[in-house]
């Protein structure tokens, strides 16, 4: 009887920490995260580039060699499209920055990987 109540209290505490294991998206590039279809992806606006990171579901880099990213930024009514090409091991980049620190809302659309990606990313202040 003791082993079986031990077994449902270990199996308990190992299962709850699968399910919350990806609760939490954390940026490590200081930008916003989504997740889509088991990629995750950071966009990042500076001052001087607008940069995408690209990483699995379990935080592993994903190689974007060959691929390329459009990147629709929405600020105050405005629409500008940008086009991202590689610049790493799982870094897409433009030489194009955003001023003031601000982060609009963005549409970004990853093509060259196994399967294209699309995402939107709300504005913050």
């Amino acid at each position: 009887m003791k082993t079986i109540k031990i077994l449902s209290l270990l199996s308990g505490f190992f299962l709850s920490g699968l399910v919350h294991a990806d609760g939490v998206l954390t940026p490590g590039h200081g930008g916003r995260m989504v997740e889509v279809q088991g990629m995750r992806l950071e966009l990042v606006t500076g001052a001087d580039t607008i940069d995408l990171y690209v990483t699995g579901h379990d935080d592993k880099p994903v190689s974007v060699q060959g691929a390329s990213a459009k990147v629709v930024l929405l600020a105050n009514g405005k629409k500008e499209e940008v086009q991202l090409t590689g610049a790493g091991e799982n870094r897409l980049t433009v030489a194009k920055g955003i001023a003031g620190g601000e982060k609009p809302a963005a549409v970004v659309t990853v093509q060259g990987l196994a399967k294209p990606i699309s995402a939107r990313f709300p504005a913050q202040p």
